[in-house]
């Protein structure tokens, strides 16, 4: 048996988690917890993968076990409320897009990207999109494999905490597909963002279609996905009990007309399946999405805003989505990236000062912190929240 020791007591592990239970509950924690989004593109360098991004992506085995000491590494220098040590097949952000026939750009050390020109540029016949097996193509047909490989691999590691807690590793390891990008960042990848835009003034019809099938594929997947782990599924290295994901980056781009007319009949599509199965709906967007708050509230229905931007106005967000959403985000990644940490102890300040006496509010980045993004920086939003957010 492999040990994976980690110097961090289990114990604050279960107060990070009774603070989070508190707020998702909609209940007063004795302070606003924080959470950032840090991905293996942040962490892998750190841990001395910097030129295995490709072995990461191509062996179930490399990418556990770079994963349990992301988990370790992460534990020991970030302070914040992280809690839940999950390992799940990881494709970074491309595993949405390549089942529908996009071709993926690996490289050795940076993330995979949707090479150009894209799929629907060479081809804009969405039968061939109609036609593919989005369950077992491609890399969600990887993920299921990966998953099953990370499962039996994870039985010969156990990660021990500095107060002697030991939990095996197998408990920890979690099916891929609790959500997707979302439907318009999914047909930007496939068609281009640029030649996405001018589709829905040339050809209104086609992009609709086109967003239909891509959420009715998506119902298929994510509900597949969740069979086969077992109602315990992963997104962004998190485990959301009871939720999926929908995303939707891509709306942020979109007028409020431009929404209604394309992305909402998708998206209110996947909510629907999402809450007749007893779950609950997270939405995202990284830009800023003052037109959209309302639509998600009472259009789509969501239930958690996740990473929102810092560049949204946030008391718009506690004056529609406040007591009824639960809240994640605020906190300019920007300034994370290249400020100082009395730049990061101001920005937590000014969102606390609006989003502190709100039901249901996390401190977060706006769900990416960069690559490169100093420690002290993301440890300084902790140090804020114990500062100015505590009741």
């Amino acid at each position: 048996m492999k040990k994976i020791i980690i110097r961090f007591p289990y114990t604050e592990i279960l107060k990070r988690k009774a603070r989070w239970e508190k707020v998702w509950n909609f209940q007063q924690p004795d302070r606003v917890p924080v959470l950032h989004y840090i991905g293996s593109r942040y962490w892998l360098p750190l841990i001395g993968y910097e030129n295995r991004f490709h072995d990461y992506l191509n062996d179930p085995g490399v990418m556990l076990e770079a994963q349990l000491l992301g988990a370790k590494w992460i534990l020991e220098n970030i302070r914040s409320d992280y809690h839940q040590i999950v390992f799940y097949p990881d494709f970074m952000w491309v595993e949405d897009v390549e089942p529908f026939g996009a071709e993926i750009v690996y490289q050795e050390d940076d993330s995979p990207w949707v090479a150009r020109p894209h799929f629907l540029q060479k081809n804009d016949n969405l039968d061939q999109l109609r036609s593919v097996d989005y369950i077992n193509n491609g890399l969600h047909g990887k993920m299921i494999s990966y998953y099953q490989e990370m499962k039996k691999k994870a039985e010969d590691y156990e990660i021990q905490f500095s107060d002697g807690k030991i939990i095996p590793a197998v408990d920890c390891v979690m099916m891929g597909g609790g959500g997707i990008i979302g439907p318009t960042v999914i047909a930007g990848d496939l068609r281009s963002a640029d030649n996405f835009a001018m589709d829905l003034y040339d050809r209104p019809d086609w992009v609709k279609d086109l967003l239909s099938i891509i959420s009715e594929k998506a119902i298929d997947w994510l509900n597949v996905a969740r069979e086969i782990g077992g109602g315990k599924v992963a997104f962004c290295s998190s485990y959301l009990e009871g939720t999926t994901f929908i995303g939707d980056d891509g709306t942020a781009q979109l007028s409020p007309k431009q929404f209604k007319e394309f992305a909402l009949p998708a998206l209110k599509k996947l909510a629907e399946n999402i809450h007749g199965r007893g779950l609950k709906v997270i939405a995202h967007n990284c830009g800023q999405a003052d037109h959209l708050i309302d639509l998600w509230t009472n259009e789509v229905g969501i239930d958690i805003y996740y990473g929102f931007s810092y560049l949204t106005n946030k008391n718009l967000i506690k004056e529609i989505m406040g007591g009824k959403v639960i809240l994640i985000g605020g906190i300019d990644t920007v300034k994370l990236h290249g400020g100082k940490p009395e730049d990061i102890r101001e920005d937590v300040r000014q969102s606390l000062e609006v989003l502190k006496d709100c039901p249901g509010y996390i401190i977060m980045d706006g769900h990416n912190v960069a690559p490169g993004t100093p420690v002290e920086n993301l440890n300084a939003v902790t140090d804020a929240a114990e500062e100015f957010g505590r009741f």
